[in-house]
């Protein structure tokens, strides 16, 4: 069995961090599973998922990354991930937009709703876009039990998003495209 490691860094953004990464992950024989790397701010962050020889040496790894990293002042942390916990796929996959005028608790009560009816976000990004009239956007990815019927809670949330002036629409993922 192979060994699971999940691989969290971040640091001021430039050219190669990428690349100084994966070439370690490379030479180590470690598989990238799923990732998660994006500029925010001028920070770079990076979120890893890999799938490494179960006879990976866990302190050579982050003595590699630290001397690689460090070049580039980037922190990071690397941790053993247990792949028995893996869910169970008896969800339906879903996207929430969230689309209004940006102020403080968008995002607090939307995932607060969510997370009270048991809805688990598997992914959230959040943007403001505009120059003059600027506008809030958040994606939700998200897995809805079966029992939530979809007709309630699209009632739900169009309640919350005339509470938080903001509107909100609910679609199903095309699963042929992922």
């Amino acid at each position: 069995m192979k060994k699971m490691l999940s691989l969290s860094a971040i640091g001021k953004d430039r050219t190669g961090i990428v690349s100084s990464i994966s070439k370690i992950l490379f030479e180590l024989g470690c598989n990238i599973e799923d990732s998660t790397m994006t500029l925010l701010s001028g920070q770079f962050a990076v979120i890893l998922l890999l799938d490494c020889p179960k006879n990976s040496d866990i302190l050579k790894l982050k003595s590699k990354l630290k001397t690689s990293l460090s070049k580039l002042d980037l922190s990071f942390s690397v941790t053993e991930v247990d792949k028995s916990g893996k869910a169970k796929k008896n969800f339906g996959e879903y996207i929430i937009a969230v689309y209004g005028a940006d102020k403080v608790g968008i995002v607090y009560n939307v995932s607060k709703y969510l997370a009270d009816n048991k809805i688990n976000i598997t992914d959230v990004q959040t943007k403001i876009s505009g120059k003059k009239d600027k506008i809030y956007i958040m994606l939700l990815e998200v897995n809805i039990p079966k029992m939530i019927k979809e007709t309630e809670l699209r009632t739900q949330l169009d309640e919350l998003a005339k509470k938080l002036d903001v509107e909100i629409f609910l679609n199903q993922a095309d699963s042929s495209q992922i």
